[in-house]
């Protein structure tokens, strides 16, 4: 990766033919939302890899695999050929960079590569973090374009009237803006406390809409019925909390009046 310790290396294993491809961006972040969302992509639409990312500003650990072999931290990039639609680049992998002089340096390399290969619209895919359990999580948005807003409102998209979008995820929107590319958003609504795959499938869901894409939604439904047995699990522990809490309540109560 050189000497330069702040460098980016992104390792092309071939460089593919797109046709007016839209870059799709899901890294980690809060509930995993972007992260499970775009890897379910890869996988259900059989996208090709072509690209890998390192930076020496990625977290500084290796991730054991189960063959007992261990791998450096890095991002990944695929494509997917389209018969009906655009091409699609997806961006996922197993960090964000941890200071945000690299969250700049990596975004920059990311998207002057999907330039190079024709790409004029991005997408991300994050969360909304309310704090909250819900059944049916909501599913935000903002462009870097007023007309996209209203498109996205037309998908049952809420649009985000304040606040800020944090890390990568955010990061590469507003640069496309500056690089003369359209930039999405969409997020999840999600608690933030676990690894929400029904976050990620309502975004989904609305992505592959706006992208006129069909997508097997079998494994990530799997994947949301253990997160409901974890929110159901949370909220028998929060309710038992509760009770013992209310007997303590009521032994301070007793012990106070023999004192």
């Amino acid at each position: 990766m050189g000497e330069d310790l702040t460098s980016v290396n992104i390792h092309l294993l071939k460089k593919p033919e797109l046709k007016n491809p839209v870059l799709v961006c899901g890294l980690p972040g809060s509930g995993f939302v972007g992260k499970l969302a775009v890897e379910h992509l890869i996988k259900e639409l059989d996208a090709k890899i072509f690209g890998v990312v390192y930076s020496y500003n990625f977290p500084p650990q290796v991730i054991i695999k189960p063959n007992g072999t261990v791998d450096i931290l890095k991002n990944e990039l695929y494509y997917l050929k389209s018969k009906v639609s655009n091409d699609l680049i997806l961006y996922t992998g197993d960090s964000q960079p941890i200071t945000p002089e690299a969250d700049y340096q990596v975004a920059d390399k990311i998207l002057e590569l999907a330039s190079e290969l024709g790409t004029e619209k991005i997408f991300t895919l994050a969360a909304y973090i309310t704090g909250g359990f819900v059944k049916e999580p909501k599913v935000y948005g903002t462009a870097t374009d007023i007309s996209a807003t209203n498109d996205l409102s037309n998908y049952g998209v809420i649009l985000m009237k304040e606040g800020a979008i944090t890390g990568m995820n955010g990061l590469l929107v507003g640069l496309a803006k500056v690089r003369g590319m359209l930039g999405l958003s969409l997020l999840g609504e999600t608690s933030g406390y676990i690894v929400d795959a029904n976050a990620s499938k309502a975004v989904l869901t609305i992505f592959s809409k706006i992208m006129d894409i069909e997508v097997d939604m079998t494994r990530l439904i799997e994947h949301v019925k253990n997160t409901e047995k974890i929110v159901k699990k949370l909220g028998q522990l929060r309710n038992n909390q509760d009770s013992h809490s209310e007997v303590g309540k009521q032994n301070n109560k007793n012990l106070g009046y023999i004192s």
